[in-house]
């Protein structure tokens, strides 16, 4: 961006701009000084005139909103984010902490050889500030880790950087995408056709750790059906070029799930109980466990500690029905032993009370089971399906999708998981989240999409 190229020039009468840091697929990162906290900040900028492509512009703003929500020490603090209009232009920027140390591309241009045990210190960092990111709601993927974008001080400490390629998971699962963002070498085969799951990270993990092990471009290591071979080139030990491999494996359903998982096997942590041969896949607020087995999928919805309005709205029912009235009663006959009010008059105003509760409580249950019968009409299932686990076989199912059902009363529509399959229907996910049941939805379609 020519327009900022000079040092010491002010930006918005609060940034003095101390040379260029480096330039990425959007914008530009600066060297700067905050004059207000007298601070090192990282400043990356945006011009509109010389942008060709309002894509950047708008991965440009996804990038500024998805910083502002990040909390973690492996992530440099944001800022700030404006605009700046002159005469000719309009700038875009976003100000961050500056990251204090050098790139690991920067290390190993310098002639850096990391031992086995810097290497796996990096990957455990690193994978905590990528299970931080998956444990957000929606989750979001990085999509671009790669050495320059990995800042390393002199003291051990990773910083993960450049979130310009940043992507919501749920926009992805339930729309589609077909943008192309990354870098060459390490993207993961399946962000070639414009996809992004929580694994994709882990692939541009594993290559970059390959990189600083084998000193050479991942697009350069010999490959066998997409898959990298590195064995031969590195000295490390069995334990971890077999991690290294699972977390590098081209097939989505190859490679570890999400972080955590990568993370306890770096550990040589295994789940008790568990049978490695079983995937299992938790939705981002760990309320739904998906188990593949091969030959049968089994849907596990844990219980919900923090019930939704619809069902506070029958539990307020419920508990109405059971303590009010004998606590009405209690207390008209604690009043009628005053002798205030007649025998007459409280008795009919128990009765009026009595009345009008019992109404609402019948309305409310006629309602809820109408309900389950118009879901029984649309989805040609058993209302049992709503609580009862579900266990299906994969090739059996035909199709998944959201359904709805606007209620009136409420003033509000809600949603279930469908699933058609062989021999029977299934409908479930009533009171769950809205996000996790898109989740679910889109997991169950990967599924399909895998057996096809």
């Amino acid at each position: 961006m020519e327009t900022l190229q000079r040092s010491e020039k002010i930006i918005a009468e609060r940034y003095r701009i101390l040379g260029k840091l480096g330039q990425g697929g959007v914008g530009i990162t600066y060297a700067a000084v905050d004059l207000n906290s007298n601070q090192k900040v990282a400043l990356k900028a945006l011009s509109l005139r010389l942008t060709t492509e309002w894509k950047k512009i708008e991965l440009f703003e996804r990038e500024a909103k998805t910083l502002s929500g990040l909390n973690h020490p492996g992530i440099p603090h944001y800022i700030d984010y404006f605009q700046v209009d002159t005469s000719q232009d309009r700038c875009f920027y976003i100000a961050q902490q500056l990251a204090p140390g050098k790139s690991l591309a920067q290390l190993i241009e310098n002639g850096w050889k990391p031992s086995e045990d810097q290497v796996r210190h990096i990957a455990y960092q690193l994978l905590e500030i990528l299970a931080y990111l998956q444990s957000l709601l929606p989750p979001a993927i990085h999509r671009d880790i790669k050495p320059q974008n990995i800042i390393l001080q002199k003291n051990g400490r990773v910083f993960l950087v450049d979130f310009g390629a940043v992507q919501n998971t749920y926009h992805h699962t339930v729309t589609g995408g077909s943008t192309v963002v990354g870098t060459y070498g390490y993207m993961a085969p399946e962000q070639f056709r414009g996809k992004a799951v929580l694994s994709t990270d882990l692939y541009g993990l594993g290559t970059t750790l390959l990189f600083l092990l084998t000193q050479k471009f991942p697009s350069d290591l010999p490959r066998e059906k997409l898959k990298v071979k590195f064995r031969e080139l590195v000295s490390i030990s069995t334990e971890f070029a077999d991690w290294l491999e699972k977390i590098t494996e081209p097939a989505i359903e190859d490679r570890f799930h999400s972080a955590k998982d990568a993370l306890s096997a770096l550990r040589g942590e295994q789940p008790r109980g568990i049978n490695p041969d079983k995937m299992f896949q938790r939705s981002p607020q760990a309320r739904i466990t998906l188990i593949d087995t091969k030959r049968w999928l089994l849907i596990k919805i844990h219980p919900d500690r923090s019930p939704s309005k619809l069902k506070w709205f029958f539990q307020f029912i419920h508990l109405s029905y059971k303590f009010l009235l004998p606590f009405s009663l209690i207390l008209g006959f604690f009043l009628f032993s005053l002798g205030e009010y007649t025998t007459t008059y409280w008795l009919s105003i128990l009765s009026l009370q009595f009345f009008l509760i019992s109404i609402l409580a019948i309305t409310t249950f006629t309602l809820f089971y109408a309900l389950i019968w118009l879901c029984r009409c649309l989805c040609w299932t058993d209302y049992r399906q709503f609580t009862r686990p579900i266990q299906i076989r994969p090739q059996d199912i035909q199709r998944v999708k959201l359904r709805g059902i606007h209620l009136p009363l409420l003033k509000k529509s809600i949603t279930f998981c469908g699933i058609r399959a062989k021999p029977r229907n299934y409908c479930f996910g009533l009171f769950l989240p809205q996000a996790e049941k898109e989740w679910l939805v889109g997991e169950l379609n990967d599924c399909l999409s895998k057996l096809k």
